[in-house]
């Protein structure tokens, strides 16, 4: 419904799409309350990190992540 009223998102690349994505969950995050139940497994994920740190992973380990996995879906698709 939205490529056929707005068909200039099919000519963005995969990465421009992707970009768009996060940038309108960013946008309509600002628009919406967060509900309590997202609020109670924010503390839940806070308090497992206060209680072992070193069990989770860093911000630096999950974008490494994410970039080799589009590495992979990258070399895949070609």
């Amino acid at each position: 419904m939205i490529l056929e009223t707005i068909p200039a998102i099919r000519q963005l690349t995969a990465e421009q799409k992707i970009r768009l994505c996060w940038e309108l969950a960013d946008d309509v995050s600002k628009e919406m309350e967060v509900r309590p139940e997202v609020l109670r497994v924010l503390d839940e994920r806070l308090d497992a990190y206060d209680a072992d740190p070193a069990a989770v992973k860093s911000t630096n380990e999950v974008t490494a992540g994410i970039l080799e996995l589009k590495r992979r879906i990258v070399g895949a698709a070609a």
